[in-house]
């Protein structure tokens, strides 16, 4: 009996000594602190699922906040769902720059990228947990732009992508799909001049991803012009444009338009996404087959 309580808690004190906002301030964080210093990124908010074990690697969720968002309030509306799954939450809070300039996107975002990679490599050391190699991600907003993108800069990193309401997407286009000609943020053309690596087909068409949009999120004033030729004038049309080209390279690529619903983050949508990923967790489909349907049990 007092081995099973000592157990429990020692269980219960692991779960709580996780609970923290851990910041890019080298006193607050001096293991992650290097790798975010020089970046849009404030703070990172980590959380483990409760019950998670030291003996078992840790599946982490990155979950980006949108424009004038927060890391952890993002991140405290997804902890039934991080419990459910057993996600280890990580959260950034990052002070976006204008998302609508294609330039500051090709410059910030990459650099985002690299400094989450870096954190996320270090997370073993800062969490006393062993994780798993592949990450899953979801974003909301500018959000879901950074979420596949990074999917296609590091395709290797990722093995699912939920990404909702998205204002402009990096079309992963080749063999005749026009991206393979445009230039970032556009297309895919020359991500080693940003990322140091070429595009790498072989490892995004493994990556699975769900899209989501509420029907009424169609206000062509609410998006940048630069993309319209590309991918339409409306999230929607945006949306089914990623959609398509994500397809056409191989990648298994869902569609879901929310009916009733505008720009906006809802429990609908949530569950639906958080579902998804939990669903993904199981293995991909062969090339746009669907996955599972039942989600690995915790």
């Amino acid at each position: 009996m007092a081995r099973t309580l000592a157990s429990s808690l020692g269980a219960l004190a692991l779960f709580l000594s996780l609970l923290w906002p851990s910041t890019s301030s080298a006193d607050a964080n001096p293991i992650g602190a290097t790798v975010l210093t020089g970046t849009p990124i404030r703070s990172v908010y980590v959380r483990a699922a409760r019950g998670a074990s030291a003996q078992a690697p840790q599946q982490v969720l990155v979950a980006l906040h949108g424009m004038g968002g927060n890391g952890e309030n993002f991140a405290r509306d997804l902890v039934d769902q991080a419990d459910q799954y057993g996600w280890l939450l990580v959260a950034p809070t990052i002070a976006y720059g204008n998302w609508t300039d294609p330039a500051q996107v090709a410059s910030e975002d990459p650099k985002l990228i690299r400094a989450l990679v870096d954190y996320i490599d270090l997370l073993p050391q800062i969490t006393g947990l062993p994780i798993r190699h592949q990450l899953l991600l979801l974003g909301h907003s500018r959000g879901a732009q950074l979420a596949h993108r990074f999917a296609e800069f590091r395709p290797d990193k990722v093995l699912a992508v939920a990404a909702l309401s998205a204002g402009t997407y990096t079309l992963p286009e080749s063999g005749g799909v026009p991206g393979a000609s445009l230039s970032f943020p556009f297309g895919i053309r020359d991500l080693d001049k940003y990322g140091g690596k070429a595009f790498d087909a072989g490892s995004f068409d493994d990556v699975q991803f769900w899209l989501g949009v509420g029907a009424d999120d169609n206000n062509a004033a609410d998006v940048p012009r630069q993309w319209d030729a590309l991918e339409g004038t409306t999230r929607v049309q945006r949306a089914q444009a990623f959609e398509k080209a994500a397809r056409a390279l191989g990648a298994s690529a869902i569609l879901k338009v929310f009916g009733g619903t505008k720009h906006e983050f809802t429990s609908e949508m949530r569950t639906a996404a958080c579902s998804f990923l939990g669903k993904a967790m199981i293995g991909p489909g062969i090339h746009g087959t669907p996955i599972g349907e039942t989600p690995l049990p915790y």
